[in-house]
């Protein structure tokens, strides 16, 4: 598996238009994309910020994606939501309730 974690600062003029533009345009081409495994984002209200969590089968299938999408996190961008940081890499421990 291969994971993206990427954390934004959250522009709060633009919360409402940017949840509205990723759930008709981002996560319906994320959620189509081929080796798409999950994503979760996380968001820390006290200090504005949103993480971004993307798990795929492999490096191949995430770049192909942010290929893709280019247009999408220039939207984030250009709404106000700053990057702070992006990690990405080969998943190396990964954890499932015990039954």
């Amino acid at each position: 598996m291969y994971t993206m974690v990427e954390r934004r600062r959250i522009n709060l003029e633009t919360l409402n238009d940017t949840v509205e533009r990723a759930q008709s345009e981002a996560f319906p081409q994320m959620q189509a994309a081929a080796g798409f495994i999950g994503f979760y984002l996380v968001t820390d209200e006290k200090a504005n910020i949103n993480t971004a969590i993307i798990v795929w089968d492999s490096k191949e299938h995430s770049d192909k994606y942010i290929a893709a999408s280019k247009d999408w996190w220039k939207a984030l961008d250009d709404l106000g939501h700053k990057l702070e940081t992006c990690n990405e890499g080969e998943t190396t421990i990964g954890l499932q309730p015990t039954t």
